[in-house]
């Protein structure tokens, strides 16, 4: 695990913002990702961390162009998301909806 957050976060430009809720099966993430195109996201699990990255790229103005104001973070991002029990990976599902990434993990069964 730490050499792969080491190697996440030597690539990230921003970190967006998350929110996490406890459920009766287990929890849901909420993750703002506007203008980042779905197919640009990776989530990955390793034991009870959750890591989102992909990229954000600005599409709609030429290179050429000089800026007045920039508010908005372009470049990689990663997130990692630390939960108190582990996570059963077969146990994910996500949605996307209008920017917003929704991740819904299983808490892993102990057998």
């Amino acid at each position: 695990m730490k050499e792969l957050t080491f190697a996440l976060y030597r690539r990230t430009g921003w970190q967006p913002r998350a929110d996490v809720y406890r459920c009766s099966e287990g929890w849901l993430v909420k993750v703002e990702l506007a203008g980042v195109p779905r197919q640009d996201i990776k989530i990955e699990v390793c034991n009870n961390s959750l890591i989102i990255e992909g990229q954000r790229k600005d599409w709609c103005v030429p290179t050429t162009r000089e800026s007045l104001s920039m508010e908005i973070s372009y470049d990689w991002f990663s997130r990692v998301i630390q939960l108190p029990e582990a996570i059963e990976v077969k146990g994910i599902r996500t949605e996307y909806h209008d920017g917003m990434l929704l991740i819904y993990l299983t808490y892993k069964r102990e057998k």
